[in-house]
């Protein structure tokens, strides 16, 4: 395991200033639809001009360094620039299924070379080199790509080309303004506000724009220009920022735990949910765990080879799991996500088989650990519809019913296995360890037990979770609660119903956000009560595991309680 971690980098001090990051996605489809490299193109106005190189990119690249050269050849000379750049795939999407970005690179030149290139531009022949290497979870393996092109001439763009702008930081002394330029096109460009941003307040001008953040705030923030050309619009920009007190260059972030960490139902490789005719292949076997079918993994079969086959990006560019959505929402790119689905506690203790991999972890001691831990095995039983504590059917809630969930949990030993795991991380690193509880999930599968059986299941066993890990260190463990995942339908005594969406006036505990094959069987039992939902956006729990596991929307609402890095 010595190369385990491949890529992640022990960070210092976490600066105490703002970070803000600036992302602009291009105006216009970068000239490289092929993949590699595109026509370059001479863009500005003024005296300000550049060289756009276009690229398409992997998407495992996303928020890496990419070098390159550029070369052009002009009568009797020859002009050679070394580059580098922070490229990023622009807007963040939940679950991502691109394969490949376009991003477009703009090169300063000269005036000299300006002028030069203006009146030998059309015969000029310009070589282009970009070579860039990606991280590999397999230290034996070296991963990269490597892309040029000769073309004849550098002609002019068209005015709605422009330059992507990489990510910036700026930690300004004692106060929150990041200014930047405005990309270069074509032709100069007049920029107009269309949406403004909800964290903080701007100010634009004919080249460059002002952006203040508004107290208190922290995350992602954007605002959305419109370019126009002659009174016609030929560019849009969505410009996004990234406000944190931690310098994101400083903080690496290093996730473990089981499932709902690695982001299980969502393969990795294409960003997909598993589909319901695919959980045989894709449920974790008996005792052997090789992470298929999880957002950090490209595996697509448990039963096939008996190790994670991590992704080299670790799922950070699909953007599916909360670490990895908590680590998007603040530009930190220093990340490995090594959580595998069905993994429990003494999985990671010394004899089990991911205890190397904690002793790894433990030796680079990153910045934040974030993991969820101790639902496997019995939870997971009893999810997929299994009443392995036999005590279901004739258990009053608030009395036999609890404490045959406690003793389930003593028979597997939970509260000192979990015990055991946080000591190990506060002892052998100073590492912040943000440990994220389970949310309430009612599967269609889970017939032995009703929804208040199962959310007083939930609870029993993040109170485990949060107990241990205050008599382990209250200082260093963060324990998060995720927000209430409704289910629909009246949960008293549990949880108040103070919501109606009934003409009948039944109230439940909200609109339910349950994956929509648990919502449909919800309805059949409750015809006049059930509230469906979400109200906005899509279920938080996906329907390919029968209702189980959070979605990319769910694991959203997760990583929204997370504290911010430096906080």
């Amino acid at each position: 395991m010595r190369g385990e971690l491949n890529g992640l980098r022990v960070s210092g001090i976490v600066a105490a200033t703002l970070a803000i990051f600036v992302m602009i996605a291009p105006a216009a489809p970068a000239e490289a639809a092929g993949g590699g490299v595109g026509q370059v193109r001479l863009a500005g106005a003024g005296d300000i001009w550049e060289l756009l190189v276009p690229m398409n990119l992997p998407m495992e690249v996303s928020g890496r360094k990419v070098t390159g050269r550029i070369t052009i050849d002009l009568p009797r000379t020859r002009w050679t620039r070394k580059w580098k750049a922070t490229v990023h795939a622009g807007t963040l999407r939940q679950g991502d299924r691109r394969n490949r970005f376009s991003y477009v690179r703009g090169i300063r030149i000269s005036p000299g070379l300006t002028r030069a290139l203006k009146r030998h531009g059309a015969e000029s022949r310009a070589t282009v080199q970009i070579r860039y290497e990606l991280p590999s979870a397999d230290p034996e393996i070296e991963r990269g790509e490597a892309s040029g092109a000769t073309q004849p001439g550098i002609r002019r763009a068209r005015p709605g080309f422009c330059e992507t702008l990489s990510r910036e930081i700026a930690q300004p002394p004692g106060n929150s303004v990041r200014s930047f330029l405005l990309p270069t096109c074509g032709a100069r460009l007049d920029w107009r506000v269309t949406r403004e941003p909800q964290k903080g307040t701007y100010k634009k001008y004919l080249r460059s724009l002002n952006y203040r953040v508004a107290p208190g705030q922290s995350g992602a923030d954007e605002l959305e220009l419109a370019g126009y050309f002659k009174g016609r619009l030929v560019a849009t920009q969505r410009v996004q920022f990234r406000i944190a007190r931690a310098n994101p260059s400083n903080v690496s972030v290093v996730a473990l735990g089981d499932s709902v960490t690695a982001g299980f139902g969502y393969f990795g490789s294409t960003g997909k949910q598993m589909s319901l005719s695919q959980l045989i292949d894709c449920r974790p076997g008996a005792t052997v765990f090789n992470d298929a079918c999880s957002s950090n993994s490209s595996g697509r079969n448990s039963s096939v080879g008996t190790k994670p086959a991590y992704l080299s990006d670790f799922g950070l560019s699909r953007n599916i799991s909360w670490a990895a959505q908590w680590a998007n929402e603040y530009g930190i790119t220093d990340y490995a996500n090594y959580a595998v689905t069905g993994s429990a506690p003494s999985d990671w203790l010394p004899g089990g088989q991911f205890a190397s991999t904690l002793q790894s972890i433990e030796a680079q001691n990153p910045k934040y650990i974030l993991l969820t831990m101790g639902a496997n095995p019995l939870l997971s039983d009893v999810l997929f519809g299994v009443d392995n504590m036999g005590c279901a059917l004739e258990s009053d809630l608030f009395g036999d019913f609890r404490q045959c969930v406690l003793d389930a949990f003593a028979a597997v030993d939970l509260d000192q296995k979990l015990n055991q795991l946080y000591a190990s991380l506060v002892q052998n690193t100073s590492s912040k360890i943000v440990v994220m509880q389970y949310h309430l999930a009612v599967p269609s599968t889970a017939i032995a037990y009703s929804a208040t059986q199962l959310e007083a299941m939930t609870e029993l066993l993040n109170e485990v979770i949060a107990d241990e890990a205050d008599q382990v260190s209250p200082g260093r463990i963060t324990v998060v609660l995720p927000p209430r995942f409704d289910v629909g339908i009246d949960m008293e005594p549990l949880y108040p119903s103070k919501f109606s969406c009934s003409f009948l006036g039944f109230q439940v505990d909200g609109p339910s956000v349950q994956a929509t094959i648990s919502q449909d069987e919800l309805e059949v039992d409750h015809p006049l009560s059930f509230c469906s939902g979400p109200a906005i956006g899509q279920p938080w729990i996906i329907s390919g595991d029968t209702g189980i596991h959070p979605s990319a929307a769910g694991y959203f609402q997760m990583a929204s309680q997370v504290p911010a890095p430096g906080s």
